[in-house]
């Protein structure tokens, strides 16, 4: 069938219908080695060699090379094929334009699968930063916990000295109390002031009356010969003219 080359059946669009489902059938290797052995001299081998390359899985350099060939023999195409070979170039294209697009895909693919996992090393190490981060606050919360804490201590033991200190001397003071004092002699506290109350005068206490005595005449006595008298003779006496004084 590949070898046919008259005119007739070259120009009939049934063969090259068949030709097509013929080398869909056809492994690619087969294809290959088929499309190998035609030589491209005219427009019918250049689209038998297209058709048995574009069943093999061609790349998308292969599928453009096909259809470059095939278009320099545009000129010559005969007319009652020329709308089954622009049927065929078309999707010829539009496989190379779909496999473009799953090339420019992919390789979307690959830069945005590289940019994940680059955000997932920065996520790592960040999250890495981030627990170290958090580690050291966590130490030097701990650390500043325990500055606090001892030097609330250090607060805490001079006030717990003075407390020592002032119970010491209160149980000195108390021990010093509690010791017999020496005896003191007790001092005479001031009377307390009595409220002056009001004197009433009262009448002079009246003396006995004393009753004149009778004078005896005394012969008088010469004042050289009067012997002296003595203090306890003068007493009576001194009573008893204190009273004549008084009466008289």
């Amino acid at each position: 069938m590949w070898d046919i080359a008259e005119k007739e059946v070259l120009e009939n669009s049934l063969y090259w219908l068949r030709a097509m489902d013929c080398a869909e059938r056809l492994s690619s290797a087969q294809a290959r080695g088929l499309a190998k052995s035609v030589q491209t001299l005219s427009w019918s081998t250049a689209f038998k060699q297209g058709i048995l390359i574009g069943s093999a899985d061609p790349s998308m350099a292969e599928r453009r090379q096909i259809v470059e060939r095939l278009n320099s023999y545009s000129q010559t195409f005969p007319g009652s094929l020329r709308p089954l070979i622009q049927l065929w170039r078309e999707q010829q294209v539009l496989r190379i334009s779909l496999a473009e697009e799953r090339s420019r895909y992919q390789r979307l693919q690959d830069e945005s699968d590289s940019q994940i996992d680059r955000l997932r090393e920065n996520q790592v190490r960040l999250q890495y930063h981030l627990q170290d981060t958090t580690r050291k606050l966590e130490n030097l919360t701990d650390i500043e916990r325990q500055l606090s804490s001892r030097k609330q201590m250090q607060n805490e033991i001079p006030d717990a000295d003075n407390k020592a200190a002032s119970a010491a001397a209160k149980s000195a003071e108390s021990s010093m109390q509690t010791k017999p004092a020496p005896e003191k002699k007790a001092e005479e506290k001031p009377a307390a002031p009595v409220p002056e109350q009001s004197v009433t005068p009262t009448a002079p206490a009246k003396l006995p009356e004393a009753k004149p005595v009778e004078t005896q005449a005394v012969p008088a006595a010469s004042p050289q010969t009067a012997p002296p008298v003595s203090n306890k003779e003068s007493k009576p006496n001194d009573s008893t003219q204190t009273g004549q004084s008084t009466a008289g």
